[in-house]
Parts: structure tokens; C-alpha cells; sequence
């Protein structure tokens, strides 16, 4: 067996080359970014006013000035204005350049105009570039704003269209089949007898890729039954980007699946890992078709943290525990958790690797580094959540 990072590094060697298409700005939400972004220009590219009011030179205020004629009036979308003189005024609009000369803006709120002045009422301390969106202070011409790999949110499409894109390479949608295994296992809309199961796995495991943007996702079940797993795998690896297996990996006397492919001429890369839960997982590629193959185990704790932790991992961030762990097993260990607003994490240890039901309360997963044994609060631990 091999190490969570080898098992990592392994899996970004080997992962498929991404593909890329340019669509309308208007269908991006959702996609994932192919392309860096930057910034066109200055943002703002102005001194932007952030109240409506009036802009003055401070120097004048400082002077004791309270008493402003009005000069002039700026709104958004308008060339800029220069103040006559440190006497004089010019009202502001919220979204205008302010004007040449001034350097401070005071609210309506704090003013009263009559007959062409206008009076500052509020006597209180002010600052240079009060109510003023600096030129440049988000970010500079040039600057990265988006990277590459990022879901592209409501925000995210606002940002660009500011920025000039109107059309974006994404991620071209990768066609994957997730394909449950095994003799036991029935239609969901069929009821059971006591030993049998519904086919639930693959409907976590889709719901979890569909929720990362993976759009195109298909499922699928083949008995334990050798011939049949074959004509699957020929009828199935050439038309889909990735293969996903729940089921079949272990070292059970039905688990075909590892042999099959190595007759299909599948180059295996990874079979078992020091992980709990998880430990059988599998990974190769079949170079004729540049498929990529992952074999999950067929507990569904161990299917849906092997997703995370090695495909759906771009969300993951670090917080600290809110009660000590001890694991004394040479393995890295992934517990499902509650998370806070804090970034604390509640640990939710399943009975075992079977109990998907524990999963329900909880938000994602934290990894254990294997060469520790105790876990303590005080330390910065990585989570990987479900969504």
C-alpha cells in the first residue's frame, strides 16, 4: 500500500488532460474556469464617489470653511469635473469620478443647500478620501482575479463582465458512468428481501460530482459475473472520460474487477491505500482510450470520502477540532464532522465504514496525518466538505 500524498501525486500525474471550449459569458454559471483572469484595468479605474453629496478640497474645511457655492453637479457615467477653487463645491453623485481639486465627500445627510450653497451641519472629524473608492485599490491592471479550476458563481460572472469578458473557456464537461457492482444489489423502487440492497451508492456519488459542476454523469449496475463485467467494460470505456466502480476492488473471491482490467490492458497505478476508510481504492488508466478508471470500495462511507479527498477537492480549507482524537492505527484517517461558524469541527465517527447513515448530520470530512496518533485542538487539521 501506498501513502494519502503518493496516492495523491500518482492521481495528478496521471488524471486526463482537460478540455476546453469558449461559451457566452450568459452560460457560465456553473462551468469551471479554463483560463486565468485578469484585470483589464485599474478597479476602479476612478476615484469613485460612494455618496451622494458634495466633494471639497479638505484644505478648505480644515480652514474653517462650513459655507460652499455650488459649481456644478456630477453624475455616474459623465466626464469628470474640477472644482473653481478650494472655496467652492461641486455635488456628487453615488457611482461619479470625483472631481479634479476635491478630495473629500460629504454626505447629503450631513449638509443642508439653499439658494445655490451649501452648508456643512455636522461638525466632526474628516478624512482625506472619505466616502471615496480609491482608483486601483481592488486590484491593478494586470492583476490575476480569477484562476483557473474556480466554479464560476453569480458573483464570479459579475466580476468578469466588469472586466470585459464576454466569452470564457470552461471546462469542456467530461462524460463519466458510475457504475455499481455486485449480485445484491436491486432497483431503488424495488423492495428488498433481507439480503439484498438498493442500488444507493451511485446515486451519492453522481449527486456529489453533480454538485462540483461535473454535468454529464450517467449511472450504471453489472452483476459479479466475469463475462459480463467484460462486455461492460468494452461496450463502455471508448464513449466516457472517466469510469467510476463502486464495488469489486477488494480481495473477496467475487471481486473481478482489478483482473479484468488488467486483461483489458488497463494500466493500474494504485490498488490500496494507507486510508481509513478506503483502504482497497483503485486507480489506472486504459491508454487506448485515455479513460481513466477509479475503483471505489463498495461501502458507501469509503466511496464518498475517496471522491472527495482525491477528485472533488477544491473547497477544501483548514480548521481545528473541538475535541481530541486518538488513532493508533499506521493509517491516514478521514472523520466525517460538524462544522461551525468558527471553522471548529464536531467529529461524527461512523460504527463503520457501512454507517452512510452517520453521514447525514454531518458537513464533510477532516484528514488525520498518519504519522500522528493524537489529535489535538490547538492544531490546524484539513477539511474536505460534501458540497
Amino acid at each position: 500500500m501506498i501513502t494519502v500524498e503518493r496516492a495523491e501525486q500518482i492521481i495528478k500525474n496521471h488524471w486526463f488532460s482537460t478540455k476546453s471550449e469558449e461559451i457566452a459569458l450568459e452560460y457560465c454559471a456553473g462551468k469551471i474556469l479554463a483560463e486565468p483572469v485578469y484585470a483589464d484595468r485599474d478597479y476602479p479605474p476612478i476615484n469613485r464617489v460612494m455618496m451622494d453629496g458634495i466633494a471639497i478640497n479638505k484644505k478648505a474645511y480644515d480652514l474653517g470653511l462650513r459655507a460652499f457655492p455650488i459649481s456644478g453637479m456630477a453624475t455616474a457615467g459623465t466626464a469628470p469635473l474640477q472644482l473653481e477653487n478650494i472655496e467652492t463645491c461641486i455635488e456628487v453623485m453615488t457611482g461619479c469620478v470625483l472631481p479634479s481639486g476635491a478630495n473629500l465627500v460629504i454626505p447629503y445627510e450631513q449638509v443642508h443647500i439653499h439658494q445655490g450653497m451649501a452648508n456643512i451641519t455636522v461638525e466632526t472629524d474628516r478624512n482625506v478620501q472619505d466616502f471615496v473608492h480609491q482608483e486601483g485599490s481592488d486590484c491593478h491592471l494586470g492583476e490575476l482575479v480569477i484562476p483557473p479550476g474556480t466554479k464560476l458563481k453569480g458573483i464570479h460572472l459579475g466580476i468578469l463582465a466588469s472586466f470585459g469578458y464576454s466569452k470564457l473557456l470552461v471546462e469542456k464537461p467530461i462524460k463519466i458512468k458510475v457504475i455499481a457492482t455486485g449480485d445484491e444489489l436491486i432497483p431503488i423502487d424495488q423492495k428488498p428481501q433481507s439480503y439484498q440492497l438498493r442500488r444507493s451508492n451511485v446515486y451519492a456519488l453522481k449527486a456529489s460530482l453533480l454538485s462540483y459542476g461535473y454535468l454529464d454523469v450517467e449511472i450504471d449496475h453489472i452483476p459479479d459475473i466475469p463475462e459480463l463485467i467484460i462486455a461492460h467494460y468494452q461496450g463502455n470505456h471508448q464513449p466516457y472520460d472517466l469510469l467510476i466502480y463502486s464495488g469489486g476492488i477488494s480481495q473477496g473471491k467475487r471481486d473481478y474487477l482489478p483482473e479484468i482490467w488488467q486483461k483489458m490492458g488497463v494500466v493500474e497505478y494504485i490498488h490500496g491505500v494507507k486510508q481509513k476508510p478506503g483502504k482497497p481504492m483503485w486507480f489506472g488508466v486504459d491508454n487506448q482510450s485515455n479513460t481513466v478508471i477509479l475503483g471505489l470500495p463498495g461501502n458507501p462511507v469509503s466511496g464518498l470520502v475517496c471522491l472527495h479527498r482525491y477528485f472533488l477537492n477544491r473547497t477544501s480549507f483548514y480548521g481545528r477540532l473541538q475535541q481530541p482524537i486518538t488513532f493508533q492505527a499506521d493509517l491516514t484517517y478521514f472523520v466525517p464532522v460538524k462544522i461551525n461558524a468558527k471553522r471548529e469541527f464536531t467529529p461524527i465517527i461512523p460504527e463503520n465504514s457501512g454507517d452512510f447513515v452517520a453521514l447525514a448530520g454531518s458537513d464533510g470530512f477532516v484528514e488525520l496525518p498518519q504519522d500522528q496518533k493524537v489529535f489535538t485542538t490547538a492544531e490546524d487539521f484539513l477539511f474536505y466538505p460534501w458540497y
